[in-house]
């Protein structure tokens, strides 16, 4: 590729950096200072992946209780 292109390697690869910078800005939200526990949320919230996006019932959504994250974050626990 290299001895056929010479030059047109480099508008090759500066192609799909850009390619690249465009799907970041537009499809990845910025998740600065925003707990693990609330990226559901984000994504939720996201023009292109709310359609993706499906409520997720956990063990202890039922009868009032609640989830709580286990010390350590090595699992969950009913709280």
């Amino acid at each position: 590729m290299l001895c056929h292109l010479k030059f047109g390697l480099f508008l090759f690869f500066a192609f799909f950096v850009v390619i690249m910078t465009v799907f970041i800005y537009f499809f990845l939200p910025e998740t600065k200072n925003i707990p693990i526990e609330e990226m559901v949320i984000v994504w939720k919230e996201h023009w292109f992946w709310s359609k993706f996006m499906t409520e997720v019932d956990y063990p202890g959504n039922r009868n009032g209780t609640g989830v709580e994250m286990a010390k350590g974050g090595a699992g969950y626990k009913i709280v």
